[in-house]
């Protein structure tokens, strides 16, 4: 078969990314990037899907020397987006405020920079300053869809909400439907739209937005792939696979692992943003590298579930435990550190491997009305690994899939060969009663307990997940029972979920 042109390459390449393949997307975009360093767009996917893998450093250091020969507008927009992107994801946002504003200074009319840096505003909590930089603009008459939605992401919990839908509800009404570049903004705006018609209690009109937002969106359909990993994990990942493994010791000079699992939107954020107020607790993120250990310990890369750690090559699973030990003792760069969370919630697949991996590991299982789970990951837009979260029945399927896989590792971790403890962390629960579960999960991590955790909203943190809002604010409990709401619009998805309710 001859080899692809270098445009096709690009085209497979960019698939992968936005399909949220992006192990795959690596792969062509790197071959790319070594023949042609210096061609914007692929500089931009390439760096994408570095940050998108967490190894922001890299695409730093990368988007930043290739800015410097950007003159054109577009590929220059481009490069900076994923440049302050990167920048934000390693906890250098005053970086990224002080690159963007250099830009805007050079280029003070430019929409696309004005978007950029309020948007970094906005994801540093001053949402103040973002909403006085797009006013500015406003005044000047520089107005667009992209600047509307950044505005209503601001306003939402302000008193300018009206005034946002109606800006909002103009720049949707003269954009070209018919054109294709348009779709990610048209996706922001509509998203902002279904917010803010959300909080306003307009139910039904925010329904609206969040289905015409969705159905912007061209996402696979795993659900058979996904039900047969199901099937894999819990016919393969049995206790007689652990009978007689040797598991790697546990670290005596480095931090311990917690992992925090569950569906998106469950409370993952939040539960990971009260262990890192604790001063002996760091909170790592969504590091991605259990995923990549994972796929590397597998025999065959088409169904990594089939390979059980009785198969993994001799001391493969003591590397494999030792890189990421290492991984997390440079993240957390202080002795004093005695917990280093991992908030990835669909870790919740590789649990076997982990609890193979690290005998000393604890891990969080966060819960929610599964109903107010998938509305909520319906209402966000997650990246296109979350590909079940376009559509409500999808949502519910995999939910239903998801529990089957937790339950039978919640068995499989409680049997005799691994005797491994994990905490069941219910969203509900932690409103009702903050400090004392707060105090159950400082417990269950092996640390005393500190009243800066009951304050986690004052913690100054940027979290880089969509709940940065939210860990802004103390505990609230408007979004429980958010179902009700829309139970005139979610019949696709109580009958998805059928007996789980």
């Amino acid at each position: 078969m001859p080899p692809m042109s270098p445009e096709d390459a690009y085209k497979s390449a960019r698939g992968f990314y936005e399909r949220g393949a992006y192990r795959a997307a690596l792969l062509g975009a790197e071959k790319l990037f070594k023949r042609f360093p210096h061609h914007p767009p692929i500089v931009g996917l390439y760096v994408a899907v570095l940050i998108r893998l967490q190894r922001n450093e890299e695409g730093v250091r990368i988007a930043t020397r290739a800015l410097r020969h950007i003159t054109n507008r577009d590929h220059r927009d481009l490069i900076l987006t994923q440049l302050s992107d990167g920048l934000v994801r390693s906890g250098r946002v005053g970086g990224a405020l002080e690159l963007l504003k250099k830009e805007l200074d050079a280029r003070p009319e430019h929409p696309g920079t004005i978007r950029a840096y309020a948007g970094v505003l906005l994801t540093n909590g001053q949402r103040d300053e973002a909403i006085a930089c797009i006013d500015a603009a406003r005044t000047n008459g520089i107005s667009t869809l992209g600047l509307a939605a950044v505005f209503g992401q601001a306003a939402l919990r302000t008193d300018r909400k009206e005034e946002a839908i109606e800006w909002l509800n103009a720049e949707l009404g003269e954009v070209d439907s018919n054109d294709q570049s348009t779709i990610e903004t048209r996706c922001s705006g509509q998203s902002a739209m279904g917010h803010l018609l959300d909080a306003c209690g307009r139910y039904d009109e925010a329904m609206a937005a969040f289905d015409a937002c969705n159905a912007l969106l061209d996402a696979p359909d795993h659900g058979a792939r996904h039900a047969e990993q199901t099937k894999t994990i819990v016919e393969r990942w049995t206790a007689d696979r652990f009978v007689g493994l040797e598991r790697p010791e546990p670290s005596s000079d480095g931090p311990r692992p917690v992992f925090i699992v569950g569906m998106p939107r469950s409370g993952t954020t939040l539960t990971e943003q009260i262990l890192d107020c604790h001063p002996k607790a760091y909170g790592a993120g969504e590091l991605g590298l259990i995923n990549e250990l994972f796929t590397e310990l597998a025999q065959d890369s088409e169904n990594r579930y089939a390979t059980t750690p009785d198969q993994y090559a001799p001391g493969a699973l003591a590397k494999a435990a030792k890189r990421y030990r290492d991984e997390i003792k440079s993240l957390a760069n202080d002795d004093s550190i005695e917990v280093v969370v991992d908030k990835a919630p669909l870790n919740f697949h590789f649990l076997g491997m982990i609890a193979a991996a690290f005998p000393d590991a604890r891990i969080i299982h966060c819960t929610r009305d599964p109903r107010d789970t998938c509305l909520s990951c319906y209402f966000q837009r997650l990246s296109p690994a979350h590909w079940y979260s376009f559509d409500l029945a999808s949502c519910g399927h995999y939910y239903r899939r998801y529990r089957t896989i937790v339950g039978h590792y919640r068995d499989l971790l409680a049997s005799d060969p691994i005797q491994m403890a994990m905490m069941e962390n219910n969203y509900e629960q932690m409103v009702l009663d903050q400090e004392q579960r707060t105090r159950d999960l400082l417990d269950f991590v092996g640390l005393e307990f500190d009243p800066a955790c009951l304050r986690f909203q004052d913690s100054g943190r940027v979290a880089t997940t969509l709940s940065n809002d939210q860990v802004r604010q103390p505990m609230y409990s408007c979004s429980t029972k958010r179902h009700e709401r829309y139970k005139e619009h979610i019949e696709p998805l109580i009958e998805a979920l059928g007996d789980l309710l």
